[in-house]
């Protein structure tokens, strides 16, 4: 009899006991409370600083006095469309389930969590199609000047039409194939793709990582004949300048820097697969499983810095950008003051007489 009663009293125990351990390896945990509000505050002043980067990008790009060519412009406007559309699910997944006081199913799917999901692999792969353009843009721009008339014709916008194409295709295909879900409780993007066989699913993630790893292997064989053409053109400009003026000094060093900007943000994608795909993998054998939660606050960081990689490169490298950037805050400002003061006029204040 009483054997039972102790077992009973056991049973009754175990879930007291279970509730109150803490969970180490969740996010959410009250364990983990400085970890959470840390990746709270990263996340949100990256999410800002890449809105506000960009806005100022495109108000610089709609400015009557814009420097830039009108191909780097709508090329660089499709990559602001993929960092907004990569921002959404950052907003929309990933803090609200951080702010989320209860600790729910890490995998738990909804049709929102899907078109979201879907959403931010769509954009990534748009990303990446439309930095190769600017790639090759720049290939065609410097290397090949005969050919730059293409990217003021018609057939560019088919050209721009056919790259989102592609991307929505690619997604549907990795949708077909995979669950995309995020796990709330170590910040992790995961994929499940064992939505037809286990085997299919083995074989399209290896078709996917290599697929993926192509496009910034092929933007650097693009940038090395580029890399020797400015080369070239520098010394030739060296020479010129010492008879003539440095007008093409001037115009050398304007695609180099562009080179600069671009050969960065190649870069910074190609860290980006890597991170994504390598990084926790080797965290986890090298140090353990209490890194797990602070590589993917770092990788998740990454990934939201590197929608604004494009106004952070104008910003560090040409100073006209910077300029306009300060013209523009200060137009901004002085049409914010002109309004205030002109409904102040319209609507004085009521004086009264004694």
């Amino acid at each position: 009899m009483a054997y039972s009663c102790c077992i009973i009293a056991l049973f009754l125990i175990s879930p007291c006991h279970a509730g109150n351990m803490t969970n180490t390896f969740d996010i959410r945990d009250e364990y983990n409370t400085v970890k959470r509000y840390v990746a709270i505050i990263l996340f949100s002043l990256l999410l800002l600083y890449g809105i506000v980067g960009n806005i100022l990008l495109i108000i610089v790009f709609c400015s009557k006095n814009s420097f830039y060519s009108h191909a780097f412009i709508l090329i660089s406007s499709q990559l602001i469309i993929c960092a907004f559309l990569n921002f959404t699910p950052q907003v929309i997944i990933v803090l609200f389930e951080m702010i989320k006081t209860e600790i729910t199913e890490a995998y738990e799917t909804t049709w929102i969590h899907s078109i979201f999901a879907t959403m931010n692999t769509f954009s990534f792969f748009a990303m990446l199609h439309f930095t190769l353009l600017l790639a090759v843009n720049r290939f065609v721009i410097i290397n090949m000047p005969k050919f730059s008339a293409f990217f003021e014709s018609s057939k560019f916008y088919f050209l721009i039409v056919c790259v989102w194409i592609s991307a929505f295709v690619i997604s549907l295909i990795e949708f077909h194939y995979c669950f995309k879900t995020f796990n709330a409780s170590n910040l992790q993007w995961t994929f499940n793709c064992s939505k037809i066989t286990v085997e299919s699913g083995a074989i399209f993630m290896k078709v996917r990582y290599f697929f993926l790893l192509s496009f910034p292997i092929a933007m650097f064989l693009v940038y090395i004949p580029i890399f020797f053409n400015i080369r070239h053109k520098r010394k030739n400009a060296i020479e010129l300048s010492r008879t003539s003026r440095n007008g093409t000094i001037n115009m050398v060093k304007y695609e180099r820097l562009l080179l600069i900007q671009a050969v960065i943000i190649c870069g910074a994608i190609g860290i980006e697969i890597l991170c994504y795909n390598s990084l926790l993998k080797l965290a986890l054998k090298l140090i353990g499983k209490e890194v797990a939660i602070p590589i993917n606050i770092f990788i998740n960081c990454y990934v939201i810095f590197n929608g604004s990689i494009l106004p952070t490169t104008n910003l560090i490298f040409v100073k006209r950008f910077r300029h306009d950037v300060k013209r523009a805050v200060v137009n901004l400002f002085y049409k914010f003051k002109v309004t205030k003061t002109v409904s102040i006029t319209v609507f004085p204040a009521h004086s009264t007489k004694f």
